[in-house]
């Protein structure tokens, strides 16, 4: 007579089998998130910047003057001086998410998708929710996995480290605001 499976191979399917509900659950359950630095050494901060700064078509105006600065230099600083984790992003997106769902579900409603779609069983509320989760995971999938990609980020994030080491040695920033770029260390990565 044979056994269908062993008690074994059971355990090991269900422990699978756990983990991928796991992994299907909306939001950001069932993620483990990252320190600031994942296996290729950069910090997230980094990824982050070089993600902002990548639509940058200039030079980086940096001259000690936050007012002449460009946006997405200017964006992407106060990150850098935070040393910001993947788990803070997440955290303020999922801080975020309840007004953007409430606002998608209004456009949707304005549209009259429920009606126009009922066939499908369209639900505005259930559809916004989900699209605000998907780009919420998306960006920092994205964030974390183009960084080798961002060829033009990451030539701009070169250029802030150097001008943040300088501000750090002329005792302008704390050596704190260089953590990111182990203080200068890691900017041949960039």
């Amino acid at each position: 007579m044979f056994r269908s499976k062993s008690r074994k191979v059971r355990r090991s399917l269900n422990r699978r089998s756990r983990k991928s509900k796991r992994s299907m659950k909306g939001g950001y359950e069932g993620l483990i998130f990252k320190k600031t630095r994942n296996k290729d050494g950069v910090s997230f901060a980094a990824k982050l910047a070089a993600f902002i700064l990548e639509g940058l078509k200039t030079d980086p105006r940096l001259n000690g003057n936050d007012s002449n600065m460009q946006s997405e230099v200017s964006g992407a600083i106060p990150y850098l001086h935070m040393n910001i984790s993947e788990k803070d992003v997440v955290g303020k997106f999922k801080d975020t998410q309840k007004n953007r769902v409430k606002g998608l579900t209004e456009i949707c409603k304005k549209k009259k998708l429920e009606k126009s779609l009922k066939q499908v069983k369209f639900k505005c509320k259930r559809q916004s929710n989900n699209g605000v989760v998907s780009i919420n995971k998306s960006i920092v999938d994205s964030i974390n996995n183009r960084w080798n990609i961002r060829q033009n980020g990451r030539k701009h994030l070169r250029k802030i480290a150097n001008y943040m080491v300088e501000q750090n040695k002329n005792k302008q920033i704390p050596k704190s605001s260089l953590n990111w770029c182990k203080g200068g260390e890691d900017i041949r990565k960039f």
